[in-house]
């Protein structure tokens, strides 16, 4: 698909706007150097890898988590499904809501949703000690309690990129020199590799020490011996809560240091 809309855009593509001019490579050389030497953009985008962080351990931690602690049947691809179908449904909803705040009071609103999130994810064990191992909804269908859990946590986190996202490009857009919008708007995404450097990292040595490889543990071992092994896997999502209040107080200085 994507060599496709290459296809379209060389052949069919037509540049209306008579003041464009085609930049050179030392052109974008000399634009990154501005960003780079731009301290609030930086901070920003340090600032907001701390929401990517916790989004990107839909893929990082909660396929492993999920299947670990449920069994090889479980489905997590499902699960992540309901991100994008929140930001589908919501997006719109909210950006036009919150479009005559500043672009910084919308993306701390989403920061402060986070660490919820992160909470939320974590209470399964909570709630499988009030309701026993399957919670059943509404008298149609049963689900089990880290199900639940997932599918609260992953929704929060849609809302929290609802708020955060458009925003946040927009407040990059704005920085930007006129003609230089597009190379400000492609390094504000430098969130995502920091955030998935750091966010995939962390889950690999989580996981190890919370929520194992069933291969990895000794065998012939009872289920209830195996069970000790799994006992503090909510502890993980505790990091990622302080990562989020972390960010979150952090784009509060923030935005009273720029406003």
């Amino acid at each position: 698909m994507s060599f496709l809309a290459m296809l379209f855009a060389i052949f069919f593509y037509n540049q209306n706007d008579a003041s464009y001019t085609t930049k050179t490579i030392k052109d974008v050389i000399n634009s990154l150097k501005k960003i780079m030497t731009s301290p609030r953009l930086l901070l920003l985008i340090l600032i907001v890898s701390g929401f990517w962080t916790i989004q990107h351990q839909l893929y990082a931690t909660m396929p492993k988590y999920v299947i670990r602690l449920l069994g090889e049947d479980a489905r997590p691809e499902w699960l992540a499904n309901v991100n994008p179908a929140v930001v589908v449904l919501f997006v719109v909803l909210i950006t036009n809501l919150m479009k005559k705040q500043k672009a910084v009071t919308s993306m701390l609103v989403g920061m402060l949703l986070m660490p919820f999130s992160a909470l939320v994810m974590s209470g399964s064990q909570w709630l499988e000690g009030i309701t026993g191992p399957s919670v059943s909804i509404l008298g149609f269908l049963t689900m089990h309690p880290l199900t639940i859990m997932m599918i609260i946590g992953i929704a929060i986190q849609g809302l929290a990129e609802c708020f955060i996202s458009p925003r946040f490009l927009e407040y990059f857009s704005l920085q930007a020199p006129k003609g230089e919008e597009g190379v400000y708007l492609g390094f504000s995404r430098l969130h995502s590799f920091l955030s998935a450097l750091a966010g995939f990292t962390m889950s690999g040595f989580l996981l190890d020490t919370y929520c194992p490889d069933p291969k990895t543990l000794p065998a012939g071992i009872s289920a209830a011996e195996k069970a000790v092994y799994y006992q503090d896997a909510h502890v993980i999502w505790y990091y990622f809560v302080g990562i989020g209040l972390i960010a979150a107080i952090a784009l509060f200085v923030f935005k009273v240091a720029t406003e």
